[in-house]
């Protein structure tokens, strides 16, 4: 497929056309509205924040149907979804690894890596992305980037609202349904002192795989419960106290992996399994904030617990051959707790802003691995216990009005205590290895205001990547663990808006340099492939720039776009490979490859339009260029497009929709793994077909 970089200059021309002048009533009406963001942990336009951020609104959720953080990344710039992590800018954790490159937090609690992609987005405020290292205010596991989930607060105000939704899938064997239904109330218990606010949601999609060993048409079935309660108590002007509690669990299948090339590819959306294919996720959380407002700053305590369990069950071989591997079953469960502590000025005109704060993490870990082979199980089970704490700062100086200048800099120290039992046929072993990591992740940016509505900005940040354990190849104390990745991260931007705010165009241009960074590779000490272990073994880079542009070309009709290009490869990097042809090892040089699951680009194009009838469409067209999935390059994922489609009728109290996505059926793999002769991979998602009702009180 061709880049489409042509059609964002195009729709760019006919933007400043369309963009004319016009009475300062009609101008005022046809601002964009930008949004308040807290990517700095205090509010802030996000026009007037130094770094690239992606950012969406409940309603920008709402009307382009996104359910699932996964679909966000379709709409943000140089990020992608692989199975179980995203991609910022060319940096992702290594396969298998149980530590993420991207922070996640809800409400500012950091999500373990198992709740990262089993909670769906519902009552969310909003959702905001931001791109490159966030070490110095988010610290180690931020190296690519930060997701904040905001969830919507409770006030005043006795509101609510309930949905129902019913789609299809149009898999190869027939319709398989959809059905999704939810909703909130919000409701004062105290005028003005104490209110609440309740919302769940519940999911059911029947799936689009199909087991033809055993004709089950539902093998792909997940089932998503989803709840959360929040209390908010303001007992007196300056002090904001809220308690949020959620659950979630989820019964689902893992059935999604099949051969893609060979004899045993058995098409698109078809597995043959003769092992077990489900899973079940349960998770939960506890969120106390605090705040007070005090004469010049506020000071903010969160504290946190968060509690998370995957038990999944695997056909090990992919086949229905007995004689191969049969099982293979996997147990991921964390309980974390963390306490952070802010103090910030909060004088917005004073030409000095700052913000100081500390905080400190628990954390337990266990990963359990089965593998059933005819030869006998192997099992291993990984505890892993770590603690941790942070001083960090950040201040802004303005000179002349103009001229920003900021600092921050953190002490980031984290201590790790772990043991592996492994049990093979050939007998069981105990090993075990402590380590620590402390680190200073600094940061300076400058930035200037051209005007009221243009700034450019520059910066260089550091970011890490915690070290771990190989809880997956690992075989004794020598190979059980691996160290830090570090990156530097170098950015020029522009933010702007033009025609009275009738335009918004952001753009940036980064250069990250990753050291020491994490691969899996063979261990072969012996001159013989043996194991896989885990090394800092490469270094790299990633090089790119991002493109974001929002007009509204009359009333109730607006355009979007944002097209994303990186280029990210290893400079260093020898390793040892499976020589298939002597069955040994060779030595391999990795030297210009590219990273893997980095599209060459990203792109996304919609326009909205909403009539004072209550009429709505919308379209989005969604691209991802061509990637590699593994280091040598060898499994090559085809770039491919998607075309979503939403039509309805909006009132006060009530919306209908129809919607499309993928609207023609585009055939891609998420996910591509190399093999030995096959390789593997997952399918994307198919045309899907539906109809929502959402009641509003």
């Amino acid at each position: 497929m061709k880049k489409p970089y042509h059609l964002i200059w195009l729709g760019f021309l006919m933007l400043c056309c369309t963009a004319g002048p016009g009475s300062a009533g009609e101008q005022q009406e046809l601002s964009l509205e930008t949004m308040t963001v807290t990517a700095q942990k205090r509010e802030g336009n996000i026009q007037d924040v130094p770094i690239s951020i992606s950012a969406f609104s409940e309603d920008t959720l709402y009307e382009a149907g996104i359910n699932e953080l996964t679909e966000v990344a379709g709409f943000s710039p140089n990020v992608h979804v692989k199975k179980n992590s995203i991609v910022i800018r060319g940096i992702s954790q290594y396969y298998g690894a149980k530590v993420s490159a991207v922070g996640f937090y809800l409400d500012g609690v950091s999500l373990p890596f198992e709740g990262i992609f089993s909670s769906n987005l519902f009552d969310i405020e909003r959702v905001e992305v931001l791109k490159g290292p966030q070490g110095t205010l988010y610290g180690k596991n931020s190296e690519a980037g930060v997701v904040n989930i905001i969830t919507k607060q409770p006030d005043n105000r006795f509101s609510g609202k309930i949905f129902g939704e019913y789609g299809w899938n149009d898999t190869e064997f027939g319709m398989s349904p959809v059905y999704r239904t939810g909703g909130s109330i919000n409701a004062p218990i105290v005028q003005d002192k104490l209110y609440f606010r309740i919302s769940g949601k519940w999911e059911n999609d029947k799936g689009d795989i199909e087991n033809i060993n055993n004709a089950d048409e539902t093998a792909g079935e997940n089932t998503d419960y989803n709840g959360r309660l929040t209390l908010k108590w303001t007992p007196q002007e300056r002090l904001d106290v809220s308690f949020t509690a959620d659950a979630m669990r989820r019964d689902h299948s893992t059935a999604y992996t099949r051969y893609v090339t060979g004899a045993l590819n058995e098409g698109r959306s078809r597995v043959s399994y003769d092992g077990p294919y489900s899973g079940e996720g349960q998770g939960n959380g506890q969120t106390l904030r605090i705040k007070y407002a005090g004469d010049g700053y506020d000071l903010l305590s969160i504290t946190g617990r968060r509690a998370a369990k995957e038990d999944s069950d695997y056909d090990f071989d992919l086949t229905s051959i007995p004689s191969w591997a049969s099982a293979s079953s996997v147990v991921d469960e964390s309980t974390s707790y963390s306490q952070e502590i802010r103090l910030s000025s909060v004088k917005r005109h004073d030409p000095f802003q700052w913000l100081l704060g500390i905080y400190a993490f628990n954390e337990e870990m266990d990963i359990y691995q089965l593998k059933a082979f005819p030869s006998g199980d192997t099992a291993r089970d990984t505890d892993v216990d770590s603690f941790g704490y942070a001083f960090f700062g950040q201040g802004t100086y303005t000179f002349f009005k103009r001229l920003h200048l900021t600092a921050g800099l953190r002490y980031d120290y984290s201590d790790f205590e772990g043991e592996q039992h492994l049990t093979t046929p050939a007998g069981e072993s105990v090993y075990g290895k402590d380590f620590s990591n402390g680190e200073l992740l600094p940061k300076l940016s400058v930035s200037y205001n051209f005007s009221d509505s243009i700034m450019a900005y520059t910066s260089v940040a550091r970011g890490y990547l915690t070290g771990g354990y190989n809880g997956k190849w690992a075989t004794s104390a020598d190979n059980l663990t691996y160290d830090p990745e570090y990156t530097w991260n170098y950015e020029l931007g522009l933010k702007s808006s033009w025609f009275n705010q009738r335009l918004i165009t952001n753009v940036s241009a980064f250069y990250i340099d990753m050291e020491d960074k994490q691969v899996a590779e063979w261990d072969s000490s012996s001159g013989t492939v043996s194991v896989k272990q885990i090394r800092n073994a490469a270094n790299a880079y990633s090089a790119g720039v991002e493109f974001d542009v929002q007009a509204r070309l009359a009333k109730g009709l607006d355009l979007f776009a944002g097209i994303g290009y990186t280029q990210a490869k290893i400079d260093d990097w020898i390793s040892w490979e499976y020589d298939s042809t002597t069955g040994g090892a060779c030595q391999y040089d990795y030297k210009d490859k590219r990273l893997p699951n980095v599209p060459e680009y990203t792109f996304n194009l919609g326009a909205q339009y909403r009539h004072l009838s209550g009429a709505f469409v919308r379209a989005d067209w969604l691209a991802t260029g061509s990637l590699y999935s593994d280091s040598k390059n060898s499994a090559k994922e085809d770039g491919y497009h998607r075309i979503n489609l939403r039509v309805g009728y909006e009132r006060e109290k009530f919306d209908v929709y129809v919607w499309c996505k993928n609207l023609l059926d585009e055939a891609y793999l998420r996910v591509r793994y190399a093999g030995s002769g096959s390789d593997q991979g997952i399918d994307g998602d198919p045309r899907m077909f539906g109809l929502t009702i959402t009641y509003r009180f």
